[in-house]
């Protein structure tokens, strides 16, 4: 069950979930909606082009293969400038982070949603990887798809998602061990 704002308050005022930079603990911190909390794009982005690595096969099932190595090797980084910002073409991938690193405890797991105003103009914050499981500690990484007809300029700092924590029934045993925990 998603927690609702006085929940995901209560967590952090305890500080069992933590955001750092913190979320601001204001009780009008339009940050933290009714069942959710909204995350803010880092100024990193890592951009892969289409037609960037012709003839790379990608084999994710080989021995050693890690993620983030291949897709910065293969894709090419663009800093959002201060005042500045990022042009996302129409069929662009984007992989991006979240500025806000995140420590869940073991009695709460999370999903990474999109925006609807962001969803409406064809962003899509995540390819099919919603989950953000109980005991993870990183900042959040979305594969940005633009599907829509038109570019979208992205800026570091604005609302680009939304997490949505639950109660997971028991706590977990022990937390998530992936290769994205701790990932910079």
């Amino acid at each position: 069950m998603a927690l609702s704002n006085v929940e995901i308050r209560a967590e952090i005022a305890a500080e069992r979930l933590i955001f750092d930079p913190p979320i601001n603990d204001d009780p009008d911190d339009s940050r933290i909606g009714s069942s959710s909390v909204d995350l803010l794009l880092h100024e990193r982005l890592i951009v892969l082009a289409q037609d960037s690595s012709p003839g790379v096969i990608v084999d994710p099932s080989a021995s050693g293969f890690r993620v983030m190595d291949f897709l910065q090797k293969n894709g090419r980084t663009e800093i959002i400038p201060e005042h500045g910002s990022y042009q996302m073409a129409p069929n662009e991938l984007v992989i991006a982070r979240t500025l806000e690193t995140l420590r869940l405890p073991l009695h709460l797991a999370a999903r990474v949603e999109g925006k609807s105003s962001l969803a409406r103009l064809g962003l899509s914050v995540h390819v099919t990887a919603p989950s953000v499981h109980a005991g993870f500690e990183g900042p959040l990484y979305l594969e940005m798809n633009n599907i829509g007809p038109f570019p979208i300029l992205l800026r570091r700092g604005m609302a680009i998602a939304q997490l949505i924590l639950e109660h997971v029934g028991l706590p977990a045993s022990r937390g998530y061990e992936g290769q994205f925990q701790r990932q910079t």
